[in-house]
């Protein structure tokens, strides 16, 4: 996963009527949520659009419906109508849109060029216009802009079609969708555009509104279950659904103002398998929401040892904070496994780099360390002495402790296996001095001439 900032606002332009108001351009999504009765699964919808042909600098009262293309001229549409008021910060719904009562409507002012503009909601009811698989067009209510109290103008967004789905689990279903949600480092009140593609372009399948945007739908009983509990009027927190049908996934959130749309940043994801573990790609969860954890970061680390012993097997693990991640090993040794720990036996002596790869997703972690195998000549269980090398990384003054005093043997050789330092001494914190070598790595190995064992530490001199 990375982020990456686009300065080009992608808005497709539609038709514009000839002789009145028309879309001058929008940012539609291609999918919502429906079904024809009972409708208590509703997820917000929203799009952003500009309206030319109006009276310049004329107040409109306005409300939002979706719409058949071939319905009645004089038909409103259905859907409960959100407002965002890009003026006062209010984002608000309505289930009674009407001309004559303020709470039915809101209002927004044509600019010098007789254009207005601004982001527009719907809640799909069970209206039969919500039935999945139907094609439906948002509509822009209008009156004459000089405080009239009926629909004077109706607007389509006629070039924009939206797919009506709902909630199922059914693979590959083109009438079933499931839902997401996130929570991303986004402004509230901002809007979250979802796209099938790396480069975010084109028209978005889903958008989504940043919480908290103080509208409370968390007490409406016929949204969502999901919406009300993991999203709604949680900061930062967004949610939608997506359908069921999406072979490459969500590979792109981008993130636009509620003031005037621009975008403020784009999150991505190449192959839609997000690093959290989530896949987008073709979802069948329907209305028990994914979480998809835009901003997980893989964290990893892995234990493996410094040294070890010919013909005995030694262990080897890694960890990381992903639930999902998968780990591929390579032992140096033409030798490979996979899994979270793993077991692995050398056959021969030599100094061999242990690789192993921790992926979930698209993202992915490499860790390298490398590993002495000495000759054990009829050992059977290997007693390494144990010491500790400080500092390490150093810049050739080190100390090497151990727990007794006896005589120790302090060899110091690099990577070709060509001695540096020897000397035999004694005590439990031992100073070395490898100051002028070239910087790389060395291998310090103590023999404890009393006990016999002996043990090998990889050191970086810097």
């Amino acid at each position: 996963m990375k982020k990456i900032l686009l300065f080009a606002a992608f808005i497709f332009p539609a038709f514009a009527f000839a002789g009145g108001p028309g879309v001058l351009s929008s940012i539609v999504p291609q999918y919502i949520q429906g079904v024809n009765g009972t409708n208590n699964n509703r997820v917000p919808f929203w799009f952003y659009g500009q309206i030319s042909g109006l009276t310049p600098n004329a107040t409109y009262h306005y409300y939002t419906t979706m719409d058949s293309l071939n319905a009645s001229p004089t038909s409103n549409g259905a859907g409960n109508p959100y407002f965002a008021n890009s003026t006062t910060g209010v984002i608000r719904r309505t289930t009674n849109a009407s001309m004559t009562n303020n709470a039915g409507y809101d209002s927004l002012t044509a600019n010098l060029l007789g254009v207005i503009e601004g982001w527009f909601g719907v809640e799909p009811t069970g209206n039969g216009r919500f039935t999945p698989g139907t094609i439906l067009y948002p509509k822009l209510m209008l009156n004459n802009g000089a405080g009239g109290t009926t629909v004077a103008n109706r607007v389509y967004f006629s070039s924009t079609p939206v797919t009506v789905i709902n909630f199922g689990t059914t693979s590959m279903s083109t009438t079933e969708g499931s839902a997401l949600y996130d929570s991303l480092d986004a402004a509230p009140k901002n809007f979250i555009c979802l796209y099938d593609n790396f480069l975010a372009v084109g028209r978005p399948i889903s958008i989504a509104i940043v919480e908290n945007d103080v509208m409370y739908l968390n007490v409406v009983t016929s949204i969502a279950n999901f919406y009300r509990t993991n999203v709604d009027s949680l900061d930062f927190h967004w949610g939608t659904i997506i359908p069921n049908n999406l072979p490459t996934g969500i590979q792109a959130l981008e993130e636009r103002t509620l003031a005037n749309s621009s975008v403020v940043d784009v999150v991505t994801d190449i192959d839609g398998y997000w690093c959290y573990g989530t896949n987008t790609a073709n979802m069948t969860n329907g209305s028990s929401a994914m979480y998809l954890n835009s901003t997980f970061t893989l964290s990893s680390s892995a234990i493996i040892p410094d040294t070890t012993w010919t013909g005995i097997p030694t262990n080897f693990s890694a960890t990381s904070n992903s639930p999902n991640a998968t780990y591929a090993w390579d032992f140096g040794d033409l030798g490979t496994d996979s899994g979270a720990s793993v077991t692995h036996t050398y056959i021969a002596p030599g100094v061999f780099n242990v690789q192993v790869i921790i992926s979930t997703g698209g993202c992915s972690d490499t860790i390298n360390e490398t590993i002495v195998v000495e000759l054990s000549t009829g050992i059977i269980t290997p007693m390494p002495l144990s010491f500790q090398v400080m500092p390490n990384p150093t810049d050739g003054e080190l100390f090497i402790t151990t727990k007794d005093n006896n005589e120790k043997l302090i060899v110091v050789t690099d990577v070709l296996g060509q001695i540096v330092y020897s000397e035999l001494l004694t005590g439990n914190k031992i100073s070395v001095n490898i100051t002028g070598q070239t910087p790389g790595i060395y291998f310090v190995e103590v023999r404890d001439t009393v006990t016999g064992k002996t043990g090998v530490k990889k050191m970086i001199l810097q």
